[in-house]
């Protein structure tokens, strides 16, 4: 740990000499978090690029911090969830879980508090939009739990998740755009004995680049819903929530 820490000390200076200090000043305000040992989140801030391919083990970058800290987010949420939602099946808890500790739902929290623009990175990295990449500031918001976990225990892990995540929980799992219709009406389907959907492209439209694809969705041999969108895997999704809103059982099985 001594080593990576010696290197971490020297990761602002030249790139972002004059700056690296204030930055992470800046960062730390954001998070609401003050590190005793900076040079543990500037590890945090560090996406492989910058460290180099002789860094195989990805000792010199926020890896390995970012394997620790899923597993904290993961514990943290799951605790935050069984006290949250007393009346809940063990089934509903996991669905949400699945959701909140998501790449897509940690890359919106990392990216609303910018944490793209914090990260250390190469030239390449960045001119290829590695700091709105999702799966970037999501990797980051990790690491960062991990580094709050080594500077400060548990509890600094579940303050900071306190203050930019478990608030929204509700909201996110509101939210239609992150339900998976296929899932749902995966579930619904198999439950009542149907088997599983069919999804069917009946139109392909556009040049290459712009593609636009219809997909419908059939239960039992019933046609449910359709959709459209970019690519097969939207317009599926996007018959799925169709679908699910014209599930009837009944007709279903009559038919």
């Amino acid at each position: 740990m001594g080593r990576l820490l010696e290197f971490c000390k020297g990761f602002f200076s030249g790139v972002n000499k004059g700056r690296g200090d204030s930055r992470l000043e800046e960062f730390q305000g954001v998070i609401g978090y003050r590190f005793r040992d900076p040079a543990l989140l500037r590890l945090a801030l560090t996406h492989k690029s910058f460290a180099g391919q002789e860094d195989s083990a990805g000792a010199l970058s926020n890896e390995r911090l970012e394997f620790l800290g899923d597993s904290f987010v993961n514990c943290l949420v799951t605790e935050y969830l069984y006290g949250a939602y007393p009346d809940n099946s063990e089934g509903y808890l996991s669905k949400i879980k699945s959701l909140v500790v998501s790449r897509k739902i940690l890359g919106e929290v990392a990216l609303g508090l910018r944490f793209g623009d914090y990260l250390v990175m190469s030239a390449a990295e960045e001119r290829s939009g590695g700091r709105s990449r999702c799966s970037t500031v999501s990797n980051a918001f990790e690491a960062v739990c991990g580094a709050i976990y080594l500077d400060g225990g548990l509890s600094a892990v579940r303050g900071f998740l306190a203050r930019c995540l478990f608030g929204r929980i509700g909201a996110f799992w509101g939210d239609a755009n992150n339900v998976n219709y296929k899932s749902r009406i995966l579930e619904m389907s198999q439950k009542d004995g149907f088997g599983i959907p069919r999804y069917v492209t009946t139109e392909a439209e556009g040049p290459d680049h712009a593609k636009r694809f219809t997909v419908k969705v059939y239960v039992g041999g019933t046609e449910l819903g359709e959709g459209a969108g970019p690519s097969k895997k939207a317009a599926q999704q996007a018959a799925a929530q169709n679908g699910a809103a014209n599930y009837d059982k009944a007709k279903i099985a009559a038919q």
